[in-house]
C-alpha cells in the first residue's frame, strides 16, 4: 500500500512539473545594447582614473623612499668620517699619554725607585730647611697627582671614543639595514608602478577603441542607445565565406600559444595570441584584410604592439575579429568596409624604426583571430585573450616555417 502511495505521489509531482514547464514562457536573453557599451565605457574610465590615482600615490611613496635612502647614505658617510676621526684621536691620545709620562719621568726622577733607593725621598728630604722641605713635598705630590689625573683623563677619553665608535658602528649597521629594506621596497614599488603603468596603457587603449567603436555604431550603423548592437550592425556587416592569408608571400616566425623568446636581452615567456609572419625582403610589405569586414578600431603607437588594426567579420554566419599588429603605416579608417583585396597597412615592427614599439624584435606582422566581435561582445584584454584562437584553424598556412608564395594556395 505504501509503495503504491509513493508511486502515485511521484507521478503527481512529475505531472505538476510538466504543467509548470508547459505554461512557463521562456525569457529571451537580451543582447548588449549601445547603452550598455556606453555604461561599460564609463566604468572603464572610472577604473582608469583610479589607476592614475594609484600611480600618483606610488610615485609619492617612491619619492619619499628615495629621499630617505639618500638621507641615510649621507648619515652613513658622515658616520664613517667620524669613525676615522675618532680612531685618529685615539691614536693621538695614546701617543700623548706616552709622551706625557716620559716628560714627567724626566722632570721628576724621584717618580721611580732606582737601585734600591727612593729618589722621591731623597728629593724631599734633601731640602735645605723646613720650608724647602714643604715646598718640595708639595711639588712632588702635585706632579704625581697631575700625572695620574692626566693619564686618567686620557684613558677616559679613549674609552669614550671607543664607546662612541661602537655606537657609530651600530648606527651604521641599523642604517644599512634600513637602507637595504628601503631599496627592496623601492623595487616592489617600482614593480607596482610598472604594473599600474602597463595596466593604464591597456585601459587607455581599450577606452580609445571603445570610443571609436561607439562613434562608428552611431554614425555608420545609426545605432541608438536602446538598440542591440548585434541587430543594428550585423545587417550591414559584409558576409564572406573564408579567410585568406594577410600577406602575399612569407613564412611563419612564431606560432600561437605559450612561448619563450629573447626581448631586449632578456628571456620573456608569454601566451602568444596570434601567429607572426615575415618575409624577405621585408620593407614596404603590404598587409591585406584577411576577409571582408568592417574596421572597428585603430591603435597608434602603442607601447606594446605599435600601430594596430581590428576588423569585424561575418564568415558563413559566424562572427570573428582579426587583428593586425606591428604596422609601419595604416591605410584605412574606423568604419571602412574592406574586402580581401583591400590593402589596410604596411608591415612594421623594426625596433630601429618603430622605436615606440617595445614588444618587437624585428620586422613582422602579428596576425590574430578571435571569435566574436571585439568591442561589442567583449572589450577587456583578458576577455580578448580568452576569445583568441589559433589562426591556423581557419586560415591555411604551410606547416612549420615553410614559405608560401600567394594568399590562397592550399597546403
Amino acid at each position: 500500500m505504501r509503495k503504491k502511495l509513493s508511486i502515485v505521489c511521484n507521478l503527481s509531482l512529475i505531472m505538476m512539473l510538466l504543467i509548470v514547464s508547459f505554461f512557463t514562457v521562456p525569457v529571451e536573453a537580451k543582447g548588449k545594447t549601445l547603452g550598455d557599451l556606453k555604461a561599460e565605457l564609463e566604468k572603464k574610465i572610472a577604473e582608469y582614473d583610479n589607476n592614475k590615482e594609484q600611480q600618483e600615490v606610488t610615485n609619492e611613496q617612491i619619492k619619499q623612499a628615495e629621499e630617505r635612502v639618500a638621507e641615510i647614505q649621507q648619515i652613513i658617510e658622515k658616520n664613517q668620517m667620524d669613525i676615522i676621526k675618532l680612531e685618529e684621536e685615539i691614536i693621538a691620545l695614546n701617543d700623548e699619554i706616552k709622551n706625557k709620562e716620559a716628560e714627567i719621568e724626566n722632570l721628576i726622577k724621584f717618580y721611580q725607585m732606582s737601585e734600591g733607593s727612593n729618589t722621591y725621598l731623597e728629593y724631599v728630604f734633601g731640602a735645605s730647611d723646613f720650608t724647602d722641605l714643604i715646598y718640595r713635598f708639595a711639588v712632588a705630590e702635585q706632579l704625581l697627582d697631575y700625572n695620574d689625573k692626566l693619564v686618567e683623563q686620557f684613558n677616559k677619553n679613549i674609552e669614550d671614543n671607543k664607546k662612541k665608535t661602537e655606537e657609530l658602528n651600530n648606527q651604521e649597521v641599523k642604517l644599512s639595514n634600513e637602507q637595504n629594506n628601503l631599496e627592496a621596497e623601492l623595487l616592489k614599488l617600482g614593480s607596482s608602478l610598472s604594473k599600474f603603468t602597463d595596466l593604464a596603457t591597456d585601459i587607455e587603449e581599450e577606452i580609445a577603441s571603445q570610443r571609436e567603436a561607439i562613434k562608428m555604431y552611431e554614425e555608420q550603423y545609426n545605432c541608438k542607445d536602446s538598440d542591440e548592437i548585434s541587430v543594428c550592425t550585423t545587417k550591414k556587416l559584409p558576409a564572406d565565406t573564408s579567410f585568406w592569408r594577410p600577406i602575399k608571400t612569407g613564412h611563419k616566425t612564431s606560432e600561437y600559444g605559450y612561448r619563450s623568446y629573447k626581448l631586449n636581452g632578456k628571456v620573456v615567456s608569454d601566451f602568444h595570441t596570434g601567429i607572426d609572419l615575415s618575409t624577405s625582403p621585408n620593407s614596404n610589405v603590404p598587409i591585406y584584410a584577411s576577409a571582408s569586414g568592417v574596421v572597428v578600431s585603430i591603435v597608434e603607437k602603442a607601447k606594446c604592439g605599435g600601430n594596430k588594426i581590428y576588423i569585424h567579420h561575418n564568415i558563413n554566419g559566424k562572427t570573428y575579429t582579426t587583428s593586425y599588429v606591428h604596422l609601419r603605416k595604416i591605410l584605412v579608417s574606423v568604419g571602412d568596409v574592406v574586402t580581401k583585396d583591400t590593402q589596410i597597412a604596411v608591415m612594421g615592427g623594426n625596433p630601429r624604426i618603430e622605436t615606440w614599439d617595445e614588444c618587437s624584435t624585428g620586422t613582422h606582422l602579428h596576425f590574430g583571430v578571435n571569435t566574436g566581435l571585439y568591442l561589442k561582445d567583449y572589450s577587456k584584454w583578458s576577455s580578448f585573450v580568452s576569445h583568441s584562437i589559433n589562426p591556423r584553424t581557419i586560415v591555411n598556412f604551410p606547416s612549420g616555417g615553410s614559405y608560401f608564395y600567394d594568399r590562397t594556395t592550399k597546403y
